[in-house]
């Protein structure tokens, strides 16, 4: 098991890595938020600057099209028949779409800074399906193993946080005067500390000495790491006890249900009985055994020499972004300076007549000192002005052009219109051959992956007794329980298919072969279901069409005689089978 000391190193290790950067990702956040050209700054040349916000065109684009639809996930069974696949797809597929804007948000760290994460942690809620919370978590927040070339290879992994000192002392249970305190601040705002505490160690960082009474002055640094080799989830702090100890071993969870009049009362007994401390190592595991990190990557690119420290999109094009501003700061300045300006010889025109052409009013009349019947010319000129050159906007596009380059997607991602043929625009909204196709391979990783711990953590929550829940179609009405979800089930996400090209081709396809399949002898009620689900159409079509009422008796006529009954047309005599 890793030692406080040894913690202690890989901490600092972890900040002395992220501090030389913070500088560089603080332009990166500058260039998406279009905050370039800072306004802490002071600019002495009085130069109005513009901004192109082209860095956040350009990440929101990649959302657009990563995240069209709600994630979902398609389950496979266990191969050795543990679990109910059937309920561990519809807990999951709830989830998601709870969980959704916080996978959007991991994405958008991902595409800004190096990489993004997902952080997923057991909470109290009277409803089993949301006991499970999940946050986005910038890359200098999480602790990773750089000497190693994949995320299931790390000997350790870490989150680092800070916590309020009250809930610190409510939640690990130590006295006051075992922790050092420092006020909150936000490590991309911070000044860069050294000697590897971070995270505002000191007032100094912050330039004020923070208010004693202000609810941000008293924090500590947490850091959890899930120590792999041994099995064992420690919680570090260098603010207790000068870090020379571990501030706890395990994590507490809620087991079982909770009565919505105990969840109210946090103060009473139940509540105390349904927390549990657990202390037999990581206490999320699969089926197997294996010990699972709830805190899931999202790397769009790598570095190829420490692949899990990532690549930023936004630092890939950070000059081309710079460029643009500065050109287009440039052509705004020389614009502005094109004004309307004239050369008039002293005492040609007096003060009320050049305050008048100034005003441009029309049908004025201005007087002017001209003897009659001579010209103006000579008197008044107007004040040339020297045109742009073509070669700044000619380099500007240039400049775009790299950008849409370095990205390497397809045009009509971006709204322009191309002459290619619909096989080609077919084959790039499959996203199979572009830098998309390769971002929603991530996604999909990512997405299958958190389903997959999901599931685990709510297996570890439920505990040994189930809760009735109703869950969608097919699963319907049910007893959830933790023997539901155990099992070494197979996650792959649903690719949506929302791009309006995929969605055409799709439609197109099914009406091309539907014939085909009923001559070939498919059911047509597995048809008709499909059809229905392509093209959108209300459940009522797949519905069986009712019986039909039987024809009403024809009214009695007096006298007449009674109808006689249908008599059935005589069949041909059988011979008798030959001997």
């Amino acid at each position: 098991m890793l030692k406080p000391a040894e913690v202690a190193e890989i901490v600092a290790a972890h900040d002395e890595y992220w501090d030389t950067r913070r500088d560089r990702l603080r332009e990166c956040r500058a260039l998406y938020l279009t905050r370039f050209w800072r306004k802490d700054q002071p600019y002495l040349d009085g130069v109005l600057r513009t901004e192109v916000p082209k860095a956040y065109a350009v990440v929101e684009s990649y959302l657009g099209s990563l995240y069209a639809k709600d994630p979902s996930v398609l389950v496979q069974p266990d191969i050795r028949g543990r679990g109910n696949p059937e309920v561990a797809q519809a807990t999951a597929n709830q989830w998601l779409r709870y969980a959704r804007s916080q996978v959007e948000d991991a994405t958008r760290l991902a595409l800004i800074y190096p990489c993004g994460f997902l952080k997923m942690a057991p909470r109290e809620s009277v409803d089993p399906l949301k006991r499970v919370a999940v946050s986005s978590t910038p890359p200098w927040e999480i602790i990773v193993d750089d000497t190693v070339a994949s995320w299931e290879s790390q000997r350790y992994v870490g989150h680092t946080y800070l916590m309020p000192l009250t809930e610190a002392r409510e939640k690990y249970g130590k006295r006051r005067d075992q922790y050092t305190t420092r006020p909150y601040v936000k490590w991309i705002e911070a000044a860069r500390t050294g000697g590897g505490r971070g995270y505002g160690a000191d007032d100094s960082n912050l330039g004020v000495a923070p208010d004693s009474n202000s609810p941000n002055a008293e924090f500590i640094r947490v850091v959890e790491i899930y120590d792999l080799r041994a099995d064992k989830l420690l919680v570090w702090s260098p603010d207790y006890k000068g870090g020379e100890k571990y501030l706890f071993t395990g994590v507490k969870v809620q087991v079982g249900a909770l009565d919505d009049e105990v969840a109210a009362d946090k103060d009473s007994e139940q509540v105390e009985k349904e927390i549990v401390h657990e202390t037999t190592g990581i206490p999320f595991k699969t089926a197997s055994g294996k010990p699972v990190v709830p805190i899931i990557p999202f790397y769009f690119s790598r570095d190829p020499d420490s692949p899990l420290r990532g690549y930023s999109l936004i630092e890939r094009s950070a000059d081309q972004f710079r460029e643009l501003n500065v050109m287009r700061t440039y052509q705004a300045q020389g614009v502005r300076r094109m004004a309307r300006q004239w050369l008039v010889r002293s005492g040609f025109m007096s003060e009320d007549g050049a305050a008048k052409i100034s005003q441009g009013l029309d049908g004025e009349f201005i007087e002017v000192d001209v003897q009659p019947g001579l010209p103006l010319e000579g008197n008044i000129l107007p004040v040339p002005n020297t045109p742009i050159p073509a070669d700044i906007g000619i380099y500007a596009g240039t400049v775009e052009q790299d950008i849409n380059a370095a990205g390497l997607l397809a045009p009509f991602t971006r709204g322009e219109v191309t002459k290619s043929t619909a096989t080609e625009q077919n084959l790039l909204a499959s996203y199979t051959s572009n830098e998309l196709g390769r971002m929603a391979r991530t996604r999909d990783e990512a997405i299958s992956l958190m389903a997959s711990v999901y599931n685990i953590i709510l297996s570890v929550v439920l505990g040994d007794e189930g809760e009735p829940l109703s869950l969608p179609n097919p699963v319907g009405p049910t007893i959830l329980s933790a023997d539901d979800l155990t099992g070494d089930f197979q996650y792959y996400a649903v690719d949506p298919a929302t791009t309006p090209m995929s969605d055409l081709a799709k439609r197109a396809a099914i009406t091309e072969l539907a014939p085909l399949l009923l001559q070939l002898g498919a059911d047509p009620k597995n048809i008709l279901e499909e059809v229905v689900r392509t093209f959108q159409l209300p459940e009522t079509f797949t519905a069986p069409p009712p019986p039909p009422e039987p024809a009403p008796a024809a009214p009695a006529v007096p006298g007449a005689a009674p109808a006689e009954a249908p008599v059935a047309p005589a069949l041909p005599p059988t011979l008798p089978p030959e001997v």
